[in-house]
């Protein structure tokens, strides 16, 4: 009986040291549980960064369709001056909550350069929704053009993208 007891208590003891893979194996985990949580905490605090109700004005008004319910036309401002425009760079200033993207570049079989601007201010009833409006046009660099103008090569634009043509140069001409 004695002898048993020892066998026991040593088998017991061996049990309380566990190999060199369970060890690897705690490490590893408990690196991995570590990153995890950092990761976690990274997107948290970059959400929590960007939570402020901004807006980001360069996509809104790439993704707008401004002529789909007055006209029906689904396209957005990015499809057509991305087609019109060679090489359009989409730029953003801000002013107080007012955002103006800038699309500037030359007009696609011409020389003349083309910057439009846009307007992105909140809707004054709605804080969550903005009002978007084409402020003004310039042409190589020229006094920029009023709003209806602006609105209305705009809409030329879509229109030309609408019924198929390939560019808008000679209308620029």
């Amino acid at each position: 009986m004695f002898w048993s007891k020892k066998v026991e208590d040593s088998q017991k003891g061996n049990t309380a040291f566990p190999d060199h893979k369970q060890i690897k194996k705690k490490k590893f985990n408990k690196l991995k549980f570590t990153l995890y949580s950092i990761i976690a905490i990274v997107v948290m605090l970059t959400i929590a960064a960007n939570w402020e109700g901004s807006t980001n004005y360069v996509a809104t008004v790439e993704n707008h369709k401004p002529l789909e319910k007055s006209q029906g036309i689904t396209l957005t401002y990015a499809t057509v001056l991305n087609k019109y425009i060679d090489s359009p760079k989409w730029e953003l200033r801000e002013s107080g909550n007012i955002g103006y993207v800038d699309i500037s570049g030359k007009i696609k079989g011409s020389n003349k350069k083309i910057a439009v601007k846009i307007k992105v201010s909140p809707m004054p009833n709605d804080a969550k929704r903005v009002s978007i409006k084409p402020e003004s046009i310039s042409l190589n660099g020229n006094s920029p053009s009023t709003q209806a103008a602006a609105e209305q090569i705009l809409s030329y634009m879509f229109s030309a993208y609408e019924r198929g043509e390939a560019d808008v140069a000679y209308y620029f001409d």
